[in-house]
Parts: C-alpha cells; sequence; structure tokens
C-alpha cells in the first residue's frame, strides 16, 4: 500500500536525476546551460513547476516535460495518484559563477511538504570550450523505456 512519506524518496530521487551529469540539453549538461541562463538573463532563479503550472512558459521546455513525465513514472511505479500531489517544483538558484543551488518542493494534498536540495559546483556552459556528446539530445538518465 502506498503511502505519502515516500514522497520524500521521489523528491530525492528526481533532484539526483536532475543534477546529474546525465541531464543533457543539446549535447551539453544541462546545469552549465542554466547557469549561462541565470547569469546573462539576470534571473535570480529558474523554477520548473511540476505540478501545479501547466500553462506557464520556460526557456527550458524539454527538461520541463522531461521530469513532469518522470515525476508522474516515480508515483506510478509507487502506487499513487497524482492527485496526492498538490504542487511540485524544481528551483535553481545561482549561488555565485561557479555553483547553484537546486531544490526539489513537492507539496502533498494534505499539506505536508517534501523538499531537498543541493549544491552543484558549476561553470557557465562554453561550447568553445566543451565537447557535444553524441547520440540523441536530451535528458538521458530516465526515459522511461
Amino acid at each position: 500500500m502506498a503511502r505519502r512519506k515516500e514522497m520524500q524518496g521521489i523528491c530525492n530521487d528526481l533532484l539526483e536525476s536532475f543534477v546529474s551529469r546525465y541531464n543533457d540539453l543539446d549535447g551539453y549538461w544541462a546545469m552549465g546551460k542554466f547557469q549561462t541562463f541565470l547569469q546573462a538573463e539576470t534571473e535570480e532563479q529558474l523554477c520548473f513547476r511540476l505540478v501545479g503550472g501547466e500553462n506557464e512558459k520556460n526557456s527550458f521546455s524539454q527538461t520541463l516535460g522531461h521530469y513532469r513525465s518522470a515525476l508522474g513514472r516515480h508515483l506510478k511505479t509507487r502506487n499513487m495518484p497524482i492527485s496526492w500531489v498538490e504542487q511540485a517544483s524544481i528551483e535553481v538558484q545561482a549561488l555565485s559563477a561557479n555553483q547553484l543551488i537546486c531544490r526539489f518542493i513537492l507539496t502533498t494534498d494534505h499539506g505536508k511538504d517534501f523538499s531537498c536540495q543541493k549544491t552543484v559546483s558549476v561553470r557557465p556552459h562554453d561550447p568553445e570550450s566543451e565537447q557535444r556528446s553524441g547520440g540523441k539530445h536530451g535528458p538521458k538518465n530516465q526515459k522511461g523505456q
């Protein structure tokens, strides 16, 4: 029987996937692209609303779509209905030119909050000094296949 306290495991798993070196955007590590975006746009943070923000625009729609699907797969695997999740989001904030803090925040239908965070050392994306990965581009670590 599924229990809401398993939501913490989902937060941990999805955040680990998100900060992983296998989280790929156009052949490059997504974290570097996020760092470049945050510095260039002078934005304070990026927010990927996985539940509760379906109509919001996002500069990284491929990442948003992937992690919305990943959340659904994790819930289904644990026999949890999506209705148990009131809100879920991944936030990315620049701490410095070489560090990001990433947070996964999930609120259940009972109002209980689950969250986790990781600090990631990452330089801004520089296609001149980085090699693009081969093969299909996009988050490769959880295709759900």
